[in-house]
């Protein structure tokens, strides 16, 4: 009997110890730095997910592969050009070839509220300074898509 309350108190000392660890661990994380934007904003998460692999996470690209985003022509240009690039990977006149090795994926499988968040947070982001991209805008480049 002695056996069995020893083994049901040592079981009960070891789940006070977990318990008190996740709640001291949750008191230390809320006392942590301001977590980073892709935690708290939904577009900067798309961003963290699709994007910064190939253009960095501050926007800086990789030299002789992909482009940079930060202050460069096209997230600061017109909407429908950049549009036809992250959608449709159609490359804008303002990125020649040859500069970059890297191909831009398509990203048209993306909800037209989703692609309007992540590149208005781009346009945003960065340095950059350009106008929102709408949902009506994604709409608009799905339809004028040969074959849509």
């Amino acid at each position: 009997m002695n056996l069995v309350r020893s083994h049901a108190a040592a079981r009960c000392r070891r789940r006070h110890a977990c318990l008190g660890l996740i709640l001291a661990t949750t008191l230390l994380a809320a006392c942590g730095p301001t977590p980073p934007a892709a935690a708290v904003n939904p577009a900067a998460r798309l961003y963290a997910i699709n994007c910064s692999g190939c253009h960095g996470a501050a926007g800086q690209g990789v030299r002789g592969m992909q482009p940079p985003l930060a202050g460069t022509p096209v997230p600061n240009g017109e909407a429908d050009v950049l549009l036809a690039w992250v959608m449709y990977g159609r490359r804008p006149a303002a990125l020649p070839r040859g500069q970059y090795a890297g191909v831009m994926p398509q990203f048209a499988y993306l909800k037209d509220e989703d692609l309007a968040a992540l590149l208005t947070w781009v346009r945003a982001s960065f340095g950059n300074r350009a106008a929102p991209v709408t949902r009506s805008m994604v709409a608009a480049a799905r339809l004028a898509q040969p074959g849509h």
